[in-house]
């Protein structure tokens, strides 16, 4: 499964388990999300009766990232992305902030989000990622 299939994806609500920086080979940023159709169930989780996927989304690389939590998210107009609750952004002002503090070159650099309803999760990077169904 690639991000852009989850970025096609609607109706779905995701919840935020971890992130961790694992520094194995081909893998320099682990975040695992819960998806459900239904929020509840993200909330009771890991109850026998809700029904939610666990997805563990494998970074090779990263420039760079932020886990803010939902309270502290404000919405910008201004900003265009793709999806829903995955999203990739082609005009945000993190990208923006990145791109010029770094001073990185017109690279092939994209915007990932997670935007879950506890946290939002920002990734900047140059590689896909890799998603495996944990269950």
């Amino acid at each position: 499964m690639e991000f852009t299939d989850l970025v096609k994806e609607i109706g779905y609500t995701i919840s935020f388990e971890s992130i961790s920086e694992p520094r194995r080979e081909g893998v320099a940023l682990r975040v695992i999300v819960n998806r459900s159709k239904e929020a509840t169930d993200l909330l009771i989780y890991p109850h026998p009766d809700c029904k939610v996927t666990t997805f563990q989304i494998d970074f090779p690389n990263y420039i760079t990232y932020s886990v803010v939590y939902d309270d502290y998210t404000v919405w910008n107009d201004e900003q265009i992305f793709e999806g829903d609750s995955f999203r990739i952004y082609k005009k945000s002002s993190y990208l923006d902030y990145v791109q010029k503090e770094f001073r990185l070159p017109d690279k092939n650099i994209k915007h990932y989000s997670l935007a879950c309803f506890d946290h939002h999760i920002d990734i900047i990077s140059e590689y896909e990622p890799v998603i495996n169904r944990i269950f």
